[in-house]
């Protein structure tokens, strides 16, 4: 997926586009890849901006938002040994490729990436957002945009200053919470979960009841992402939202803030809601709290009609701290015609541990599926009873080479002479 960006790139754009772009600026300095050298990192002059955006806005819209996503999470080409890449790749088109991630001092490219802000492309205003985010713009200009006249703007701007984690657009994206325009609103919700002020959380703790679901959405992930468990009781309360898009949001945010407090909802929303999603929400988010008091639920949501609400309840049982007693659901999975769920309910009765299912693991030893009989071998190593160590040892002579090492590794955990 790295390789898209540049490959789509010089498609859109002709060889003659790339090459008058690579020419531009010169190349950065190769220097090993860490986070503060990635901020530092020159960055595109203005032709490489315009060459960009006017590609962006004639190409394909889906190759468009492909190169959207890459933006601001280049992998950075490393030196110039070229290892990894295609013989025929040129090294100048990589770094060229590189310089897009980087800072961008250059004022006329700054000025054409705000002029892009109120573009007929939603596309070509995202890009243009990213790199802005991610420019030199100064406070000033980025608040004077947050206050502009065209939602357009606004929201681009809201986009930008979330991107670049933009500490001082604080206040003026507070106020754009209370904006008219609910993409606006959405936006800038956004961009505070981005910054992860926690000054921020009472504010946006207002906007998880706003009448627009859009914005509900927005201000619950924001909150999850700053992790404040101030707001854990807001957020449980959607759980009972009639949209199921709130409900399955508020499930997966609750787990963020790995607090008891959210386990009692979460038990309730894994147990009764409607909708397989929110359900699944609820038992990855269980997981994440962590609390053993939640085996019984998650137990239960083994026999749940959906998949993926097992295979998340499997899982989740593997996170519970301190659970030492697997539930037999979690045995009886293991006869599942799912592989995925046997899978997920192998790695957590390796981490249960509990002697009880030795019996039930040392059978999983003859599944023609290699994968599992090592995930067996791996709980069995867990549990090392000796009835446990005896059937690792014979698993040292299984027909797959990784089986026969996961028990070579697990005997020589076990340390038993």
């Amino acid at each position: 997926m790295r390789a898209i960006p540049v490959l789509v790139i010089s498609t859109a754009l002709g060889a003659g586009a790339i090459g008058a772009a690579v020419k531009m600026s010169p190349p950065p300095v190769m220097v090993s890849q860490d986070h503060d050298w990635e901020k530092s990192r020159p960055g595109p002059d203005s032709g490489r901006v315009a060459i960009l955006i006017d590609a962006l806005g004639r190409t394909d819209p889906v190759v468009c938002e492909l190169i959207a996503d890459q933006i601001g999470n280049f992998w950075w080409s490393g030196g110039r040994e070229g290892v990894g890449r295609l013989a025929a790749s040129s090294t100048t088109v990589q770094i060229a490729k590189d310089s897009i991630g980087g800072t961008i001092t250059d004022e006329r490219a700054i000025k054409r990436l705000i002029a892009e802000l109120d573009g007929p492309s939603a596309c070509t205003r995202r890009v243009a957002s990213k790199m802005l985010g991610q420019s030199a713009i100064g406070a000033q200009r980025l608040n004077a945009l947050l206050s502009d006249a065209s939602a357009n703007v606004r929201e681009s701007a809201a986009m930008a200053a979330g991107s670049g984690e933009h500490h001082d657009a604080i206040p003026a994206l507070e106020r754009l919470l209370d904006d008219r325009t609910p993409a606006v609103a959405a936006m800038a919700a956004w961009a505070l979960g981005e910054i992860e002020d926690h000054a921020s959380v009472p504010k946006l703790m207002k906007f998880v009841r706003s009448g627009d679901t859009r914005v509900r959405l927005a201000a619950m992930w924001a909150l999850g992402a700053i992790e404040d468990e101030r707001a854990v009781p807001d957020i449980a309360a959607t759980l009972r939202d009639p949209d199921s898009r709130v409900r399955e949001m508020s499930a997966r945010v609750l787990g963020d803030f790995e607090k008891p407090e959210a386990n009692a909802p979460l038990e309730r929303a894994l147990g009764s809601d409607t909708d397989a999603s929110v359900r699944a929400a609820a038992a990855t988010s269980l997981g994440q709290v962590s609390s053993p008091s939640s085996a019984p639920a998650l137990g239960r949501a083994l026999s749940d009609a959906d998949i993926a609400v097992r295979r998340a309840a499997a899982e989740a049982l593997g996170d519970l701290d301190e659970l030492h007693v697997a539930p037999a659901g979690l045995v009886g999975a293991l006869s599942s015609t799912d592989p995925e769920l046997r899978y997920r309910a192998a790695k957590s009765l390796a981490s249960i541990a509990d002697p009880a299912t030795t019996s039930s693991l040392v059978a999983l030893l003859s599944n023609p599926d290699a994968e599992l009989r090592k995930d067996a071998v791996e709980a069995l190593g867990e549990i090392g009873t000796p009835a446990a160590v005896q059937a690792i040892t014979k698993a040292l002579n299984d027909r797959d080479p990784e089986v026969r090492k996961a028990a070579a590794e697990k005997l020589g955990e076990i340390k038993d002479s």
